[in-house]
């Protein structure tokens, strides 16, 4: 709850905080559909959470400012990572689970060992990575279409952090995770 909720709520306070900044009106809207849908995906294996989304309503908002707006969520969970990385180094916490059989190094489970702030650097890496696909209505979107440049570089940033933490699996499966948005975004919307 800590690793992947703070993830969550601070990434979407983000936005709502530098909406009104700008003088937006911003307000979380909590998707029951998006809520059903994770506890399916994890009753099949794997998770898919998708509860919400910050709204914000301003008809005169700059293209910067959206695309600022757009970007602060992902900084923050970069920062959380570096944070969570280095509690992992201070306060390192483990939590056993006999039923991981599986070790993922670079998401901190080894031997049944939840390495708890390597888990959440990872989670908050990978959410920040799946934002910034250039795909609507995901953060990655409106940066991409303000500056081309500015997308490139925070996803090089993003791509770096989660290879030193994650590991090659993360910008292959981040590099899929794009494919798949470009053809369907083609198959969908032409």
């Amino acid at each position: 709850m800590v690793t992947i909720g703070s993830g969550f709520i601070l990434h979407e306070m983000g936005h709502k905080l530098l909406a009104i900044y700008y003088g937006s009106r911003a307000r979380f809207i909590m998707w029951t559909q998006g809520i059903v849908f994770m506890f399916v995906t994890s009753l099949l294996g794997f998770l898919f959470a998708a509860p919400g989304a910050v709204y914000i309503y301003n008809e005169n908002i700059k293209p910067k400012q959206n695309a600022a707006i757009s970007l602060i969520g992902p900084g923050i969970n970069l920062i959380i990572a570096v944070f969570f990385i280095f509690l992992s180094i201070i306060a390192p916490i483990s939590l056993h689970f006999s039923f991981l059989k599986h070790n993922l190094p670079g998401f901190g489970i080894r031997n049944g060992l939840v390495f708890v702030w390597e888990f959440g650097a990872a989670l908050n890496l990978m959410l920040a990575l799946f934002n910034m696909i250039p795909a609507t209505p995901l953060d990655g979107s409106k940066v991409f279409r303000y500056s081309k440049l500015i997308w490139f570089g925070a996803i090089l940033i993003l791509l770096a952090a989660a290879y030193v933490v994650i590991g090659i699996e993360a910008v292959i499966s981040w590099s899929i995770m794009l494919a798949l948005a470009v053809v369907l975004s083609k198959l969908a919307f032409g």
